[in-house]
């Protein structure tokens, strides 16, 4: 039986990521958007996620990383995760965790890897408190709403359902007083 892509690993797998090109490959200079005939060693460009997997095994590329997981972004999570918007960091429409955790597939770093699972922790309380909250926005206008503005996907979804979760519990209890 074929595996088949989620719509969210397809997206992950178009994000791109910057690379260095380790030395000259002939008649690919067409991936850099150049009239050049051939890569030059040092080059640097982006490539999808799939095809900067594939040839960084084969040590054509030496992957950098992203902006989205720059020094400065890690400072900020580390400072205060729930003071960053992840919505735009990670690409693929708000993908900043699922990007992540691909990427340490990639490379080694365990600093990455502590600041992901902490942030996430971190962030999970403010969501789920906000999802819980989001009733009394009236229609999205409220501070929930604005909130959740700048989540990632995940963290969207965490939310999504925590809203669902504080209306069947209100439904229930309206119910139950009415039983009275």
């Amino acid at each position: 039986m074929a595996a088949f892509l989620s719509v969210t690993e397809f997206l992950d797998d178009s994000t791109k990521l910057p690379c260095r090109v380790a030395f000259d490959v002939p008649n690919t200079g067409h991936l850099e958007g150049a009239a050049e005939k051939d890569l030059r060693a040092n080059t640097t460009l982006e490539l999808p996620y799939w095809l900067a997997q594939k040839i960084s095994e084969q040590d054509i590329v030496d992957l950098t990383m992203p902006r989205a997981y720059a020094p400065q972004v890690r400072h900020a999570l580390r400072a205060s995760p729930t003071a960053l918007n992840l919505r735009n960091l990670g690409g693929g429409g708000g993908a900043f965790y699922s990007g992540g955790i691909r990427l340490l597939h990639l490379v080694e770093d365990a600093e990455l890897s502590a600041i992901l699972e902490t942030s996430f922790k971190t962030r999970l309380i403010e969501i789920m408190d906000q999802s819980q909250h989001s009733l009394a926005d009236h229609g999205g206008e409220g501070a929930a709403y604005e909130f959740a503005q700048g989540l990632d996907s995940w963290e969207k979804e965490l939310f999504s359902a925590g809203e669902t979760s504080a209306r069947q519990i209100k439904t229930w209890f309206d119910a139950k007083g009415k039983k009275r």
